[in-house]
């Protein structure tokens, strides 16, 4: 059947792939398909100095863990809560068994893997966490994700995983027999099983099979499994069981040789369910040389109808579609009501192999950081104090990912990247600078601010942006999820984003989506988020909520193929406020501008709504009559009093 009201969303899908974020994933305690075990025959020799487990009947208490370059050891038979950080991050590691662990009560991610190889996760227990495991930028292979539990992922968008691959490639890469559950009112899931821009080989595909998913939403946009995610290829999908889990049980969004097979998926309607299979190349990514074959599906839709399939339009259809059964003979009742061993939380899975324990931890510094011509590099887990300095300094740079750090109390930025490209920044916090992120010279791209928290910026510098881009180019640079608020008498800025002098690429536009801005001024000039700044082309801003955030709530001042969409925008009265949403090129053309979707509740400082703002002479933009002015719909409550 066609599946309905489709649109493509799929995880991180759209802009967020760079890196972050989507884990954890629950399996099956079953025996090991035979693919798995020829993969681990392949895998290099572990040297674990072995020490047996015999009497391992509870986990002993730890602090988070964080690793750096640190190689051939085990952690095993630990209980981490991390809190506001990962309970274990993993950078540029190798030859790393965690094993028989209790991990999670954390807003972030459980495990977090940064640049490893031959990392393997293996009967270890993970509830209340963003995410469970988060494997980025993994491009030699063999990270094994197998004989888990996984309970109650938490999100929000971004997060809600249990298991994610992003950008990871190679050889001995599995996913297999893992126990997931997320019970709704306890949970909050996007894709359960995510891979994106991730690609096996022709001999040794990315492995995921025999898990079992029970459970997952209450959003439209999860799902059981999702492969070929913004691309990648090489992937199998084999003997897992699914029952009501999410939006999509199977999906396929893009890739190449990716195979879906002997999976049994069953879902009762829910108000997100949609469709049992989707295979559908989505936001450019086509999806070629795809098998799909011997599934059995019944998905009822939230329509209440069953809608077991669906094949985008322009989509081939799989090799062996017809050896699916539709409007299969099953029920919810293909997985026990409950999958997740009663004792896990407080005893020891099923025993691994011999290992030895490991509990150092690394020592957080308040020294500030300046690294120039530092290259595939991890800065994670770190409490800095600015002082008169960046907190972080990054010139020259390639390949560095900032997260889960606290950056405050700076008379400059928190973090200056000059001349940088593939850098992401993400679910750190930063307060009480003089401004959040400058990216400054950075013609290559990568650049990717996702999932911070920016509090009271105070000016010195930089007008006090949360993030300014100046001169930043190429694909894939994106201000996504971020949360950012201005408490007034406690910070002094003018734009909260400023994009100046950039630019994108038509096929990957700079992109400004689903960030929350709380306030802003006292300045006159600036506000919200403006684009096209001095110039600058292929900038979009969409999907962002906007309270009192200053004299204007978004503006295009010049550039080309410049778009704001679908933004909710509002101002009380305030002795500087002006105008909602302002096109108005000063000293900079505008051309092939879009404007549209748009919901804007704007009172002026002279008590007057003023919604809009189209400057003299200018051109109409693209969608204008499309936007909702004066949105009696839009107060205050879009956004909470405090944002965290």
């Amino acid at each position: 059947m066609k599946k309905t009201a489709l649109t493509p969303w799929h995880g991180i899908a759209m802009f967020a792939g760079m890196v972050l974020l989507s884990l954890g994933a629950c399996k099956k305690d079953v025996s090991v398909n035979p693919a798995d075990t020829a993969t681990k025959a392949n895998l290099p020799k572990f040297d674990f100095k072995p020490k047996s487990l015999a009497t391992l009947t509870s986990y002993t208490s730890s602090p988070v863990i964080n690793y750096n370059r640190v190689n051939n050891i085990t952690i095993s038979g630990l209980s981490i809560a991390g809190g506001t950080v990962p309970s274990i991050s993993l950078n540029n590691c190798s030859n790393v068994h965690i094993t028989q662990c209790s991990l999670g009560n954390t807003t972030t991610v459980a495990i977090q893997l940064y640049n490893c190889t031959n990392i393997t996760i293996d009967y270890c227990y993970f509830t209340k966490c963003a995410t469970g495991v988060y494997a980025v930028s993994c491009p030699s292979g063999y990270i094994i994700t197998k004989n888990n539990q996984f309970l109650n992922m938490q999100g929000p968008f971004p997060r809600g995983q249990a298991v994610q691959y992003n950008q990871c490639n190679g050889p001995g890469m599995v996913i297999s027999n893992n126990m997931i559950q997320n019970i709704i009112g306890q949970c909050s899931t996007y894709e359960v099983i995510s891979c994106y821009k991730t690609n096996g080989t022709p001999a040794s595909p990315v492995q995921i099979n025999a898990n079992w998913i029970l459970g997952a939403g209450p959003n439209w946009n999860s799902g059981g499994l999702q492969l070929g995610d913004n691309g990648g290829s090489y992937i199998t999908a084999t003997n897992n069981v699914l029952v009501n889990p999410g939006s999509d049980g199977l999906s396929v969004s893009g890739g190449d040789h990716i195979v879906v097979s002997n999976n049994t998926v069953y879902s009762s309607g829910s108000s997100w369910s949609n469709v049992g299979i989707s295979v559908w190349g989505q936001v450019g990514y086509a999806v070629t040389n795809c098998t799909v074959s011997g599934n059995k599906i019944k998905f009822i839709s939230k329509a209440g109808a069953e809608n077991d399939s669906f094949i985008g339009s322009g989509t081939p259809t799989p090799t062996g579609w017809s050896t699916n059964t539709f409007n299969a003979a099953i029920s919810a009742s293909i997985l026990p009501s409950s999958i997740i061993t009663a004792n896990a939380a407080t005893v020891p899975l099923q025993p691994a192999s011999s290992t030895t324990s490991s509990t150092t931890t690394t020592t957080p510094t308040s020294s500030p950081i300046n690294y120039t011509g530092q290259n595939n590099v991890a800065i994670s887990n770190l409490t800095i104090t600015g002082g008169t300095v960046p907190c972080i300094t990054l010139t020259n740079c390639n390949g560095v990912f900032i997260s889960d750090c606290t950056l405050q109390n700076s008379s400059d930025v928190a973090i200056l990247l000059t001349n940088c490209t593939n850098v992401t920044i993400q679910t750190n916090l930063i307060s009480n600078v003089a401004a959040g992120i400058l990216a400054v010279n950075c013609p290559n791209g990568g650049i990717k601010i996702m999932s911070n928290k920016m509090k009271n910026m105070q000016g010195q510098k930089y007008y006090g942006a949360f993030v300014e881009f100046s001169n930043v180019g190429g694909a894939n640079n994106v201000i996504n999820w971020n949360k950012m608020q201005n408490f007034a008498g406690q910070s002094n800025t003018r734009n909260a984003i400023d994009i100046v002098a950039s630019n994108g690429t038509s096929a990957s536009p700079i992109t400004i989506s689903t960030n929350q801005i709380e306030g802003g001024g006292p300045s006159t000039t600036g506000g919200g988020i403006m684009l096209g700044h001095s110039g600058g082309s292929y900038q979009v801003a969409t999907g962002n909520s906007l309270v009192n955030p200053g004299q204007m709530g978004m503006s295009v001042a010049g550039g080309s193929n410049i778009s704001i969409t679908s933004n909710k925008i509002f101002a009380s009265q305030q002795s500087f406020t002006n105008a909602g949403i302002i096109v108005w090129g000063q000293g900079s053309t505008i051309t092939n501008s879009t404007v549209s979707g748009n919901q804007v509740n704007w009172t002026n400082s002279s008590g007057v709504q003023n919604s809009d703002y189209l400057g003299s002479g200018e051109t109409t933009p693209s969608g204008w009559s499309t936007n909702t002015w004066g949105a009696s719909t839009i107060t205050a409550s879009i956004l909470p009093a405090t944002l965290f």
